[in-house]
């Protein structure tokens, strides 16, 4: 067997390994109730001597189902918990407007640095929001 498909078949074989340099945390199901609000946090979580570029645009946005509404659709570095944090962390109003099983849509754009070389990520996530009905 040549080198050439030795190396072929122990990538296909092995898993698919996570993006070593970041993970981004977030809930996968956010609970409320009617009329109530609640924090949907986002972390982006970097690996050692690794950081969020402080030069480029930190880009999040949201997109909820109707029932759900949120204050502002679009954040920043800026709107991070603490904005000069080299991973940056958001704590997102929530507002549940009627019962039912809804989503939020993330949507995060930034880059990635390690010593002088950065890199652009891009990535999804959504996230299931039940509401419970309000009791009277």
């Amino acid at each position: 067997m040549t080198r050439a498909v030795l190396i072929a078949l122990l990538a296909i074989a092995a898993p698919a390994a996570a993006d070593p340099g970041w993970e981004l945390h977030v809930p996968e199901r956010l609970e409320l109730a009617e009329g109530t609000s609640g924090t949907l946090p986002i972390e982006i979580a970097v690996g050692k001597g690794m950081a969020v570029s402080k030069d480029a645009p930190v880009i999040v946005d949201l997109v909820p189902d109707g029932g759900v509404t949120l204050k502002r659709r679009r954040l920043g570095r800026e709107d991070a918990v603490n904005p000069d944090a080299d991973a940056p962390r958001f704590d997102v109003p929530v507002r549940a407007e009627a019962a039912g099983d809804f989503r939020i849509k993330l949507h995060i754009q930034f880059w990635l640095c390690f010593t002088r070389v950065c890199r652009p990520v891009d990535a999804r996530r959504t996230i299931a929001i039940a509401v419970s009905a309000a009791t009277r």
